[in-house]
């Protein structure tokens, strides 16, 4: 009876550290997504305003736009979680004579954490928990 009640209350104890240690993950993983998501907002706005600068230079403007584009692009797929879409549509919009002005890597920004905030998160959530099978691989050998 006694051993038994110990168990039990063992159990218990587990289930609450357990609670505990999700509600901590959970806040820890709202604290990373909401500084990961505006710190990839300042790094939109500054390719898109280092894009627009080209109009300040009129003669040398479309040839800093050839070379500012694959940069860009590059830029905008490592940001934003590897999508091809968003690279192409950048390195175009650079390319184009005119189309400074559309903020290509700003759109990009507000597709993957406005439009489809619950998809980003998601995909978020699924990298944290590989990185921490990872390491519990790592620290059980």
């Amino acid at each position: 009876m006694i051993i038994s009640v110990i168990l039990k209350n063992n159990m218990n104890f587990v289930k609450i550290e357990r609670v505990n240690n999700i509600e901590k993950n959970s806040a820890y993983f709202r604290k990373k997504f909401e500084s990961e998501k505006y710190a990839k907002l300042v790094a939109a706005v500054l390719i898109d305003l280092i894009g627009f600068i080209s109009y300040l230079i009129p003669a040398l403007g479309e040839f800093f736009d050839m070379l500012l584009a694959p940069i860009s692009a590059i830029l905008v797929y490592i940001l934003f979680g590897k999508k091809f879409k968003w690279a192409i549509f950048t390195l175009l919009e650079e390319m184009l004579p005119m189309t400074d002005v559309i903020p290509s890597a700003t759109i990009a920004w507000y597709s993957m954490y406005v439009t489809n905030e619950i998809k980003t998160i998601e995909e978020m959530s699924s990298k944290m928990k590989e990185k921490e099978q990872a390491f519990e691989k790592l620290s059980e050998d």
